[in-house]
């Protein structure tokens, strides 16, 4: 199967469970769950969204107990269900706080977490729309790794990470081709199309793939 990097990072990013707060205008916005984190920016969830314009402070909180201060600024939000997803870029990281940064990463990277809270893989490569499905997840209290194409996702299904879901929007290209491929290779891993023309009946390659509307994806999970 061939995909195409539709979205580059300078900096490797890596799945993790930790937490951060913003302060804007010299007030703290509220606590955040770092959903992953890099040297170069991070995707954090919360209750509260911040204010488009005015610069932010990003307080990550590292695991010997001390505080990182780096400047940031939102490149993509989304809502879902009372849950905010901000995927932010990190401004002027000095090389020091870089290497305190990938510390921290390593330190949080807990193969028992992991295990015991398996990741849904979302298939999309539209940014804004991975980062809606990451809020809608979430809301659900579920960890979320995006992949902008299908060949990346095969990537991560193939490296052990703990995966157990895997999530395309019907009308993505290659997305159903993928699931099928799953649903083969990976029987043990829920493979949903997430349809969201009601008016469509799409058709699926292999009778383990679930089909759900966006408001049924909590019961597709379960």
């Amino acid at each position: 199967m061939q995909g195409r990097l539709e979205e580059r990072r300078e900096h490797c990013r890596v799945d993790l469970r930790a937490t951060a707060t913003l302060v804007q205008r010299g007030e703290a916005v509220g606590r955040f769950t770092v959903q992953n984190l890099s040297a170069g920016g991070a995707l954090l969830t919360g209750g509260r969204d911040v204010a488009n314009s005015a610069p932010l402070r990003l307080l990550l909180e590292l695991p010997k107990g001390e505080t990182l201060a780096v400047g940031a600024h939102v490149r993509r939000r989304a809502t879902a269900d009372g849950t905010v997803a901000l995927a932010v870029a990190f401004r002027h990281v000095e090389p020091g706080s870089e290497d305190r940064i990938q510390d921290a990463v390593m330190t949080l990277l807990d193969d028992r977490f992991r295990a015991e809270h398996p990741a849904v893989l979302i298939v999309e490569a539209d940014a804004q729309a991975r980062l809606e499905l990451t809020a809608r997840l979430g809301a659900l209290g579920r960890r979320a790794i995006g992949c902008p194409a299908p060949l990346d996702a095969l990537r991560v299904l193939e490296s052990g990470e703990p995966i157990d879901a895997v999530v395309a929007r019907d009308g993505v290209e290659s997305g159903p081709e993928l699931l099928t491929w799953v649903a083969e290779n990976h029987p043990r891993v829920r493979s949903i199309l997430l349809v969201e023309d009601r008016s469509s009946d799409p058709a699926v390659g292999h009778l383990q793939i679930a089909r759900c509307f966006p408001e049924q994806l909590a019961a597709a999970l379960a």
